[in-house]
């Protein structure tokens, strides 16, 4: 049996993602939530900006400012009608408590500030990536800014790794990241 460097390389990604959904697994059996997702409709769009306009989620973006909603309401009719993308509202205990998305294999979510810290990304978590793998994805890819530490170790605690250096405006800004999917199974 032998196996060259960057197979064996790839074969411990896949363990690392392993392992990290039996851990979110886990989670889920010892604390199970009541957390579904469902397609964003237009009447969510207003619920999402609240979010996106939130200064701890500002943060974590590229665009630190706030939106207005027309420039929010164009962005959103341009992502209904792109063909990959697509959009869930994170519902627990029957409340909207946030967003989830891929745009084009980019994947990026948000919570309400207080619905943070609660447990409810780990419920919802597994429920997007049962979604983009019914709908066919192998991956997903991302961003994490360099000082969003919290961020960055959610991020490698899903099972993303790190694959190269985010730039804007010819500066380094963050982490380009990436999920292997191919090993992840559904009933």
């Amino acid at each position: 049996f032998s196996m060259d460097i960057e197979n064996f390389s790839e074969m411990i990604k896949h363990i690392k993602t392993i392992i990290s959904l039996k851990k979110w697994e886990c989670v889920m059996k010892i604390n199970p939530m009541n957390v579904k997702l469902r397609p964003v409709k237009q009447n969510d769009w207003k619920f999402i900006l609240d979010i996106r306009n939130q200064e701890v989620v500002r943060k974590a973006c590229y665009d630190t400012s706030i939106i207005d909603y027309s420039t929010h309401e164009k962005y959103m009719h341009k992502l209904d009608n792109t063909p990959n993308c697509h959009q869930w509202i994170i519902v627990c205990d029957n409340k909207d408590v946030g967003q989830a998305k891929v745009d084009d294999l980019v994947f990026g979510y948000m919570l309400s500030p207080e619905y943070r810290g609660k447990g409810i990304w780990i419920s919802a978590y597994p429920l997007v990536l049962k979604e983009v793998k019914k709908m066919g994805y192998t991956k997903l890819k991302g961003t994490v800014k360099f000082n969003q530490k919290k961020l960055l170790e959610i991020a490698l605690s899903l099972g993303f790794i790190k694959t190269g250096i985010k730039s804007k405006d010819g500066e380094h800004v963050g982490y380009d990241m990436e999920k292997n999917l191919e090993w992840i199974f559904y009933a």
